[in-house]
């Protein structure tokens, strides 16, 4: 049996909390995750010496791979929104003994970097029921956070390790074999060819800012007491800097099933909240649709690729595989034009907001 590394010895990091975050910390435990390790770190009585302040908070360590610079762009990112959007239902960073954001680790493979972020209490949404009211609090809550994101500047403008950025479609191509449903495939091919001929000249035309860029159910928590409301967003880790219609096509393509089935209203549902809080011009509307199906078609080819390379992770990989697959279905069955006609018809049919 190989000797747990420091980044991953849960008696070791609570010995480094201690050490350099809190000597009140009292216990460790793993949280699951795929490029990072996370934990929950536990507070002891007495922490602070402040009733009020957190009693958890999360650890997370990096993957001995991982940029630095990507991690810096993600703490930026969060003490922006602590600073201009307070209201909104993201985790807040801690600085370690002495003001560092990142804190290095030994790992197996390298160095690692150690971060320490608020815990966010609620329900992970793909445990949650679904309804029309979470589907729009889902897209507000999304549109609020691009819109706070508009103001954000940093250095970092790209993550050549990350596949995970709908500008990357065009190398994506070559991943398409892997998806095993032939139909799926082909609907898959239809909408990268289209991406690369239609909109990848477009792309630099379009309203450009950060984005989280990956605003699935299991990085949205809810209210366990009132399922309809989005309490809190997760994981920064896919940031990427674009067009901000596609970080609504992110959120929108995992948005397109019900009970495991298509349900192209259901997508509708999320455009109609995110429109409200942050409206997208009319051509970014004409796009969505097709955007939605290029990431669901990224889903499908990235997940179903790293399942084949990495089989004993399989299951959490393959974790949004359904979700995407039933909303590219959802948008393809009727056709591209018809979702976008139903799309537009659906949110102009829909009263004003009195407050944006």
């Amino acid at each position: 049996m190989s000797t747990p590394s420091p980044s991953t010895d849960p008696a070791q990091l609570l010995a480094l909390v201690r050490a350099q975050f809190s000597p009140h910390a009292s216990a460790v435990r793993h949280l699951s995750g795929e490029r990072d390790l996370n934990y929950v770190v536990e507070m002891g009585v007495g922490h602070e010496g402040n009733q009020a302040a957190p009693v958890r908070y999360v650890l997370k360590v990096s993957d001995s791979q991982e940029n630095p610079a990507a991690l810096a762009l993600q703490n930026a990112t969060l003490e922006h929104l602590a600073e201009h959007a307070p209201h909104l239902p993201v985790q807040r960073l801690y600085r370690w003994q002495g003001g560092a954001q990142l804190l290095a680790v030994p790992g197996l493979g390298g160095v690692c970097y150690a971060r320490m972020l608020a815990y966010l209490p609620g329900l992970p949404l793909h445990e949650a029921p679904a309804s029309a009211a979470q589907r729009q609090s889902i897209g507000a809550t999304l549109g609020a956070l691009d819109r706070a994101l508009s103001a954000f500047d940093h250095p970092l403008v790209g993550n050549p390790a990350l596949w995970w950025d709908i500008q990357r479609t065009p190398e994506l191509q070559t991943w398409l074999p892997a998806i095993a449903d032939a139909q799926s495939r082909a609907w898959s091919e239809a909408v990268f060819g289209r991406y690369v001929l239609e909109l990848q000249p477009l792309v630099h035309t379009l309203a450009q800012q950060y984005l989280h860029n990956d605003f699935n159910p299991y990085n949205l928590l809810v209210d366990p007491a009132n399922p309809r409301q989005v309490c809190g967003v997760l994981d920064f880790g896919d940031m990427v800097h674009g067009p901000r219609v596609f970080d609504a096509a992110v959120a929108m393509s995992y948005q397109g099933s019900e009970s495991g089935q298509p349900h192209l209203g259901n997508m509708l549902d999320f455009a109609l909240g995110y429109q409200a809080a942050n409206p997208l011009t009319e051509r970014e509307l004409q796009l969505l649709p097709l955007l939605a199906a290029v990431r669901c078609a990224m889903t499908l080819c990235i997940t179903e690729q790293r399942a084949l390379w990495f089989p004993e992770n399989r299951a959490y990989i393959l974790r949004n595989h359904a979700v995407a697959s039933a909303g590219l279905r959802a948008l393809m069955a009727p056709g591209l034009d018809a979702a976008t006609h139903a799309l537009l018809q659906h949110l102009h049919a829909a009263p004003k907001p009195r407050d944006l």
